[in-house]
């Protein structure tokens, strides 16, 4: 896990945000292509899964890192070694 500081207005002083090898593979993948740039079409072509299961990856990144936006994700994949 990997420990940041809270948010204004959250009851907790810090958060829990998992590290990407808790992702597990598949939503590695999607976070991977999102942050390079691909639309959820094309990641779904290229991972061979439905664009629903793509977006379920999705929101399950957001709700695992407790982000709100696509450039977010996109941003901690970068920092995080996912996307140049």
């Amino acid at each position: 896990m990997v420990v940041r500081p809270g948010r204004p207005g959250r009851s907790r002083a810090q958060q829990q945000v998992p590290a990407v090898e808790e992702f597990g593979p598949a939503l590695a993948q999607v976070l991977a292509l999102v942050a390079e740039g691909h639309t959820d079409a094309e990641v779904a072509e290229k991972l061979v899964v439905s664009l629903r299961t793509v977006h379920a990856h999705l929101r399950s990144i957001y709700r695992k890192l407790d982000l709100h936006t696509r450039s977010a994700a996109t941003r901690y994949a970068i920092e995080h070694g996912l996307a140049a």
